[in-house]
């Protein structure tokens, strides 16, 4: 068992120990009813049935069409479960019908594209991993992340921590649904050359501005967006909006938004879904210092300072 310390002061520290969290349902549980521990993922439904009285724990969509699967444990991870996700996978493919209609019956639902290149991605969620997950992980023809789930208290409050795996890259070739990485050439072969050139240009700028910040957030490239996050949690970036649109977006609460006024700007939308409002860009001259407090509050909402 771990623990974690909080240090205080230079000479104050807490002491937090880590509680096992059993059954898997609680972990589940926690993931569904708690949106900001996996805020990129909308879940659609848990316990969802597929063949033979299986069922996946949990189910949903997110921003880069993909569908996800989440799979809990609550014991340290082996090899079997690549072979239970893979089948839970090839019956999403064989029955999207199945998904869509829970999209379609949710009364929340957010925007997807089912009739463009929907993706499945898995995350397997436990407390720890056998080595050899990892390994075969490699070998997989879907995109699969390990996440690790651990459960601290320090007498008063429950602290979550989450942990992403990262196998090592094998120099054998391994298949893979896009083998390149998401980059200016990625964005010119999928949207609006000149739109591609705008999108990257401004996510640097945003890079830039994060750094000026010193904000410790990171910066990752997706299939339709580019995201800075702090840790799991998305803070803000810019999406594509259509093959040619695209717009700036910042996880803020609803409430915050109507107090803040853009001179020259309206919000393109706020997607209750995703908890987030939309600028819309149409150059990459654009001054980011005007969004300034959009930026801000967006980052205290998600780092809390």
């Amino acid at each position: 068992m771990a623990n974690l310390i909080l240090i205080k002061n230079k000479n104050e520290t807490i002491n937090m120990n880590e509680i096992e969290v059993h059954p898997e349902e609680k972990i589940r549980d926690i993931l569904f009813e708690t949106g900001k521990i996996l805020p990129d993922i909308f879940f659609l439904k848990k316990e969802h049935p597929t063949y033979k009285g299986k069922r996946m724990d949990l189910v949903g969509l997110d921003k880069d069409n993909n569908i996800v699967i989440v799979e809990v444990k609550d014991e340290t991870v082996e090899e079997s479960v690549i072979s239970q996700v893979i089948e839970y996978a090839m019956w999403v493919e064989s029955n999207p019908d199945s998904i869509k209609t829970l999209w379609y019956e949710h009364p929340e639902k957010p925007e997807f594209n089912w009739e463009s290149d929907v993706s499945i991605r898995i995350l397997i969620v436990g407390p720890s991993f056998k080595p050899n997950v990892l390994k075969f992980i490699n070998k997989i023809d879907y995109k699969i992340e390990l996440v690790e789930f651990k459960k601290f208290n320090d007498g008063n409050n429950d602290l979550i921590f989450l942990n992403t795996l990262e196998a090592e890259k094998e120099t054998k070739y391994k298949a893979s649904r896009y083998q390149g990485e998401y980059d200016l050439n990625f964005y010119k072969k999928n949207y609006n050359s000149n739109s591609a050139e705008i999108f990257i240009k401004i996510a640097d700028k945003i890079e830039k501005f994060v750094k000026e910040k010193r904000w410790n957030l990171d910066r990752k490239n997706n299939k339709g967006y580019v995201s800075f996050k702090y840790g799991f949690p998305i803070v803000f970036g810019i999406q594509f909006v259509g093959t040619k649109s695209m717009c700036l977006f910042f996880k803020v609460p609803n409430n915050i938004v109507d107090s803040i006024i853009i001179e020259g700007e309206e919000p393109y939308k706020y997607e209750e879904e995703w908890k987030q409002i939309l600028y819309k860009i149409e150059a990459s001259n654009i001054d980011l210092k005007k969004y300034n407090r959009l930026f801000e509050e967006a980052y205290k909402n998600i780092v809390g300072k």
